[in-house]
């Protein structure tokens, strides 16, 4: 048996996303792009191969590592965006 979540006692909603959360996961991405970014470019100029390469080793990168880290950042701005336009339908529903 599960026990429910406890209330928030700040009076938030549980399944809200935390904002610091978020952020800290927005500068865990950007550091781990820029950091994995020097990372390829120094292999690649030590290994002496053209400079496309760079951006052929950003691909798998982006796509195994920045694409997973921002996936909650996404769906957070997803939510708030069909909030805004909920509160926005259910606004214009109600005379003024």
């Amino acid at each position: 048996m599960t026990m429910p979540p406890a209330p928030d006692p700040a009076g938030l909603d549980p399944a809200a996303p935390d904002p610091a959360a978020l952020r800290r996961r927005v500068l865990l991405a950007g550091v781990a792009s820029l950091a994995l970014f020097l990372v390829a470019a120094y292999v690649v100029a030590s290994l002496d191969v053209g400079d496309g390469w760079l951006l052929v080793a950003m691909v798998p990168i982006y796509l195994l590592v920045i694409r997973p880290l921002m996936a909650p950042v996404r769906a957070a701005s997803r939510l708030r965006r069909s909030l805004a336009y909920q509160a926005f339908l259910d606004g214009r529903d109600q005379p003024p």
